[in-house]
C-alpha cells in the first residue's frame, strides 16, 4: 500500500514538472516571437570616409547599403541628385543636403535593405530642416513595385531635432522574399519650415534611422539552446557567451529593437560588457559562421 501511494506521488510530480516545462517553453517562444531585431540603421557615428553614409546598424548584408538623396523617375526607378554632407546631428552627426526646390512628391531621402524572413516592420527617424522642406511622408516599396504610403506616416519638420520625429511607426511590408525593400521620406509640399517656398539653398537633414522587425524563424531558434549559452543570467554587468560552433557576430539590442552592442568575429567564447546600461531585459542575437543561422536569447541585467 505504501509503495502504491509513493508511485502515485511521483506520477503527480512528473506531471507537474511536464506542465512547468511546457510553460517555460511557451514563454520562451512568445519571447522569441515578440522580439524586434534591428534590420538596418543609420546613426552616422563618423562624418568622413567612403563608408560614412552606409548603415552602421543591422545585419551584415544591410550594412553595405548607403543612404541617398534621390529624385523620382518612374514607379520603380530613381536617380541620385546631390552630394550629401554632414552636420551636427541629434546625437553624433546627421546627413544633410540642399536642392529640395520644387520637390513635392519627387525629391526624397531613400534607404534600402533586405529582410526576407521578417515581419512586423517598424521605422524610426529624426529630421530637421533649415530653410528647407517642412512636410514629408513616409512610403515603402519592393524592387518591382511602386511606392505606397505608410499609414500615419505624415511628418512635419522644424529647425530642430524634436519636431520631425518618427518613433517605431509600423510599416506594412509584406511579400518581400529576396526582394530589396525601399523606405523613403518624400517631400509632401513645397512649403519650407518658415512658411514660404523651398528655395535651392534650403537644407534637410536626417538622423537616427532605425528599421526593426520580428523574425519569422523565431519558434525554430529554441532548437539552438544546447549550442549557445549566456551566463550569468540574470547578471550584473559582464556576460559570457559560449557556443559549440564558431560565431561570426554577436548583436545586443534593447526592448525597443535598438542595437547597443555589435561584436564581430567573437569565435566560440567571448564576454559582453553591459556595465553602465540601465537594468532590464535585453536580447542577444548570434550568427553562426558555417551556415549563417542565427539564434536569439533574452537575458536580464540586474
Amino acid at each position: 500500500m505504501y509503495g502504491s501511494y509513493k508511485i502515485n506521488i511521483n506520477l503527480k510530480t512528473l506531471l507537474s514538472m511536464k506542465k512547468n516545462l511546457l510553460f517555460v517553453v511557451l514563454t520562451l517562444l512568445v519571447s522569441f516571437a515578440s522580439a524586434q531585431d534591428t534590420i538596418t540603421g543609420w546613426t552616422f557615428p563618423v562624418n568622413t570616409g567612403t563608408d560614412s553614409l552606409n548603415a552602421n546598424l543591422g545585419t551584415n548584408q544591410n550594412q553595405g547599403y548607403d543612404l541617398r538623396f534621390q529624385l523620382y523617375q518612374t514607379p520603380t526607378s530613381d536617380s541620385t541628385i546631390n552630394t550629401i554632407t554632414f552636420i551636427e546631428g541629434a546625437t553624433t552627426y546627421a546627413a544633410s543636403t540642399t536642392g529640395w526646390q520644387e520637390g513635392n512628391g519627387v525629391r526624397f531621402w531613400s534607404a534600402k535593405f533586405k529582410a526576407g524572413d521578417y515581419k512586423n516592420f517598424k521605422v524610426s527617424s529624426k529630421q530637421r530642416s533649415t530653410d528647407g522642406p517642412r512636410d514629408f511622408k513616409l512610403q515603402w516599396r519592393l524592387s518591382s513595385s511602386a511606392f505606397e504610403d505608410v499609414p500615419g506616416g505624415t511628418i512635419t519638420v522644424a529647425d530642430d531635432w524634436t519636431t520631425g520625429v518618427v518613433n517605431q511607426l509600423e510599416v506594412p511590408i509584406t511579400g518581400q522574399g529576396t526582394s530589396s525593400v525601399y523606405i523613403r521620406w518624400v517631400m509632401n509640399s513645397n512649403t519650407d519650415v518658415n512658411g514660404g517656398t523651398v528655395a535651392p539653398g534650403g537644407s534637410s537633414a536626417i538622423d537616427d534611422i532605425i528599421v526593426t522587425a520580428q523574425s519569422t524563424l523565431g519558434t525554430e531558434e529554441i532548437l539552438f539552446t544546447d549550442q549557445v549559452a549566456v551566463y550569468p543570467n540574470p547578471g550584473k554587468g559582464i556576460f559570457t557567451v559560449q557556443s559549440t560552433r564558431t560565431l561570426t557576430d554577436i548583436a545586443v539590442y534593447d526592448e525597443t529593437g535598438k542595437t547597443i552592442r555589435l561584436l564581430n568575429h567573437p569565435g566560440s567564447k567571448t564576454s559582453v560588457d553591459m556595465t553602465g546600461f540601465s537594468k532590464g531585459i535585453y536580447f542577444l542575437k548570434v550568427r553562426f559562421v558555417d551556415n549563417d543561422q542565427t539564434y536569439t536569447r533574452k537575458f536580464i541585467l540586474e
